[in-house]
Order: C-alpha cells, then sequence, then structure tokens
C-alpha cells in the first residue's frame, strides 16, 4: 500500500504539466495556420510607394486598406486565438480612421484626357501656384461655394451657379412634393444647363449640356461627346455610369464637372481654377450661387432647425409636424458615413421629406468633396450630433460593447491551466 500510494504521489504533479505542454502544442497549432501575416505583407508591399497625403495615392491606398482588411477577416476562424491577428485588425482599423477612408470612394479620381497633345492655344496657362476651388450642390439644395460656405437654400425655379468667361451653369429647383404635403418649403434639383462658350475659346466651340429629371443624356445637345479644333479633343464628355453620372473635362481650363442622378433628383459638382472662376465681366451686383452663396431671403437657417425643430415655422416649418423622426434620420444618414456638413443636410432631407434617396446624394457629394477640393479635410462639426448628445447624452448608434466575449483564445487556455496548477498545488508540496 505504501508504495502504490509513492507512487501516485510521484506521478499525479506530472499531469497540470502534461496539460501545460497540450495547450503550448495547440496554441502553436493554431499560429501555424493562421495567415494574417501574409495579408500584412502583401498591404504593406502594396502601398510602399503611396504617399497617404496626396489625394490620388490615398485612393489607392484606402483601396489596399479595404483588401487587406477583408483579407485579414478571411482568416478568423483559423486566428481567432492568435494574438498577432487581433492586433493587425486593430492596426487595419486605426488606418482606415486615421486616413477617414471610409469617405474615400474606391472610384478613379478624375483625370483629364490625355490621349492627345493639346496645341497650345488649348493647354492650360495656370502655373505652378494655380489655386483650385470646389463648388457643390446636392439635396434639397444644400450648396457648397467656392470659398467653403456652406447653406441650405430655396431658391426655387432657375438661378445661374456658374457664369463667367468660359462658362455657364444654371440649375432648377422645383418644391419636394414630400416635403409640400408636410408643410415644408425645401425643392430639389431637377434640370441642370451647362454652357461651354465657344466664342471665348479658340479651342472649342460652344457646347450646351442638358440634364433634366431621369434623364441624364450621354452627349451634347448636338450629339457629340467631345470637342476641339482639328480633332483635338480639349473638351470631354466621359459617361462613367450611364443614365447616374457624367462627367465634363474642360481641358483647356483645367476645369472637371461631375452630374449625377440620385432618385429623383440631380447633383452637381465642379474644380475649377480660381483665376477661370474671375474671368470675364464681374459684376458685384450680378448673382452665381457657386461664388457669393445664395441670397439671403433664399436661405433656411438648417442649423436651427436641426436644434429645435418645432420652433422653426418662422423659416422653414408651416407647422410642427415632420416627416422623419430626427432620431431616425440620424440613426439612417450615419449608417451612410457621411460627417459635418454633409451628415447635417442629410438628416435634414429625412426630415423634411422622408425620402432615403437623399442619404446617398449627400454620400456621393462628400465622395466628390475627396475627389475635387484642393483640401478635403476641412470640415465642420456636426451639429445634428452635437444637439441630439445635449438632449439625450447617448449617441445614436451606442451599442454594448461585444469585447469581452472576444477575447482570445490563449488568455483563455492560460487562465484555465492556472486554475489547473493552483488545485494541484498540493501534491508539488507533499
Amino acid at each position: 500500500m505504501g508504495t502504490g500510494r509513492t507512487l501516485g504521489s510521484a506521478v499525479r504533479p506530472l499531469y497540470p504539466v502534461l496539460l501545460l505542454l497540450v495547450v503550448a502544442v495547440l496554441l502553436q497549432r493554431v499560429h501555424a495556420d493562421c495567415r494574417v501575416t501574409k495579408c500584412n505583407s502583401e498591404f504593406v508591399a502594396s502601398t510602399r510607394d503611396l504617399n497617404p497625403e496626396n489625394l490620388r495615392d490615398l485612393v489607392l491606398y484606402c483601396r489596399a486598406l479595404r483588401q487587406a482588411r477583408q483579407c485579414a477577416r478571411r482568416t478568423a476562424r483559423q486566428c481567432r486565438g492568435d494574438l498577432h491577428y487581433h492586433s493587425t485588425i486593430r492596426g487595419f482599423d486605426d488606418l482606415m480612421q486615421t486616413h477617414n477612408c471610409t469617405h474615400v470612394s474606391d472610384e478613379p479620381v478624375p483625370t483629364r484626357p490625355t490621349q492627345e497633345h493639346l496645341p497650345q492655344m488649348c493647354a492650360y496657362r495656370g502655373g505652378t501656384n494655380t489655386v483650385y476651388r470646389h463648388c457643390g450642390l446636392f439635396g434639397d439644395p444644400h450648396l457648397r461655394t467656392f470659398y467653403d460656405k456652406f447653406q441650405t437654400c430655396k431658391v426655387d425655379r432657375a438661378w445661374p451657379l456658374i457664369d463667367n468667361a468660359y462658362l455657364a451653369v444654371q440649375v432648377t429647383n422645383v418644391p419636394v412634393a414630400v416635403a409640400a404635403s408636410h408643410g415644408f418649403t425645401a425643392t430639389a434639383t431637377t434640370k441642370l444647363t451647362v454652357i461651354v462658350k465657344g466664342e471665348v475659346a479658340e479651342c472649342a466651340r460652344e457646347k450646351v449640356y442638358q440634364a433634366q429629371q431621369n434623364n441624364l443624356p450621354d452627349a451634347f445637345a448636338d450629339g457629340t461627346r467631345s470637342g476641339g479644333p482639328n480633332g483635338i479633343r480639349s473638351l470631354v464628355l466621359d459617361v462613367r455610369v450611364p443614365g447616374h453620372h457624367v462627367e465634363i473635362h474642360i481641358r483647356y481650363i483645367n476645369t472637371t464637372i461631375v452630374l449625377r442622378q440620385i432618385g429623383n433628383y440631380l447633383t452637381f459638382a465642379i474644380r475649377m481654377p480660381e483665376d477661370v472662376i474671375n474671368t470675364g465681366n464681374v459684376d458685384e451686383d450680378g448673382l452665381q450661387l457657386c461664388v457669393k452663396g445664395c441670397p439671403l431671403s433664399e436661405r433656411i437657417d438648417y442649423v436651427e432647425f436641426l436644434k429645435n425643430p418645432p420652433q422653426s415655422s418662422n423659416t422653414v416649418v408651416h407647422r410642427s409636424e415632420v416627416a422623419m423622426p430626427k432620431e431616425m434620420a440620424i440613426a439612417k444618414c450615419m449608417q451612410s458615413n457621411v460627417t459635418d456638413f454633409y451628415l447635417d443636410s442629410c438628416v435634414f432631407d429625412l426630415m423634411t421629406t422622408g425620402d432615403a434617396n437623399f442619404t446617398l446624394a449627400a454620400k456621393s457629394a462628400l465622395e466628390d468633396v475627396y475627389r475635387l477640393h484642393p483640401n478635403p479635410g476641412r470640415t465642420q462639426p456636426n451639429r445634428t450630433i452635437e444637439s441630439h448628445l445635449t438632449a439625450s447624452q447617448t449617441p445614436v448608434n451606442s451599442a454594448p460593447s461585444r469585447t469581452l466575449p472576444r477575447r482570445t483564445l490563449s488568455l483563455y487556455m492560460l487562465l484555465i491551466s492556472c486554475i489547473i496548477l493552483l488545485t494541484n498545488w498540493s501534491y508539488f508540496v507533499t
């Protein structure tokens, strides 16, 4: 009896040690099957020569980052207990946030056509210090001027957006039916007319492009898609998505115009050199929405409306009813990853119309900013979120943390091993 007891006492302490060896082997096997390092290596290799500070490189950088993150997440089953996997996923998420990649479209950055060499008379004469400006119009409608003034306007019927020596753009807005039925004065764009003035520029004849509600043509009014002397395409109409997205490239003034059909309404965006904006007879009393903004009588105080919708009857609302509750509008707009003025505009549009297509209009407008604006990082605070937090002190999209259930397998196994060691410690001391 004594001998058997001595043998048992000698063998039993080996149990926790063997268990630790088994756990170590399992963890090593998990690490061996985890191939997240390959995803990271491919990402580093594909972005080695990119500079995210450059807008054109940023598009490629964010695209590679999305692919790397998807690659890493596909290894989740094999890498669940690998600490390197979790740190890699966290690193990719941090890079997405740092470079604001959720707002960078995968769509290629528009470039001027370079198939033909432009003659001297059609080459843009701006220098290396040329200042570029962006103007955008979308939604109910919301305007970002060339000088980064953010406004929401009524501007019912026809209004000039741009009118200089080379280009004229006119917009026509009509009351939104859903908004009108709820007592709002919101309008939306149903017609855009672009006139390229040929009499000023020797390298192109006058061309007219007219987009109307549910009709985004794939050619200029004369049936052509380009213009210029002797077959040189100094003016090009580029159909990106038939019926939904076209771009006009005016090469001799280095200008890009983006027109979209989203839902039942149109959006407009342009990138133009400042010296071109100021050409022609600049009349102080003249009206160009992209240059001077909307007249005071046509502006809607959307900031006050977002803070206190029921109390805005003197400017926007004829009665306190809204088409969509503010909390629901914020939640839907945040799903589209829009921020600052574009989040405010999205929430305003949903509250005044209830039309979910306006979330897409705000998202596309923000994507155009990142593609066309010389300084796309220039933003404003989210007034919708700020006012909502003031009322409830809780973000709309807040959710209980799910970090704890995702602890790694190695930590769990280590904890279990420690418990087993403690419960069997008496065998070591006897």
